[in-house]
């Protein structure tokens, strides 16, 4: 779904690729860190009063994936 028009997005994409690399940069980290946030608003709205450490552990399933949250913070069972 494309809530804006072709002429639009060409005028978006042309002012992207007239950034600096830097700048590009610093908006990919402000968009990712504003999702993390989305991500656990929305973990603490659903799972109100879980511990953090759960909250914690899900936030690493979601993010990372199972698996990589498996190797970094070991099996789910632990956090309840």
């Amino acid at each position: 779904m494309n809530d804006s028009s072709s002429d639009a997005d060409a005028v978006r994409l042309a002012l992207i690729q007239g950034m600096s690399p830097a700048r590009r940069l610093a908006m990919a980290t402000g968009w990712s860190s504003a999702m993390r946030e989305l991500v656990r608003s929305n973990l603490k709205t659903q799972f109100a009063g879980k511990s953090e450490a759960f909250l914690q552990r899900l936030f690493a399933e979601r993010w990372l994936g199972c698996e990589l949250a498996v190797k970094v913070y070991g099996p789910s069972e632990k956090y309840g």
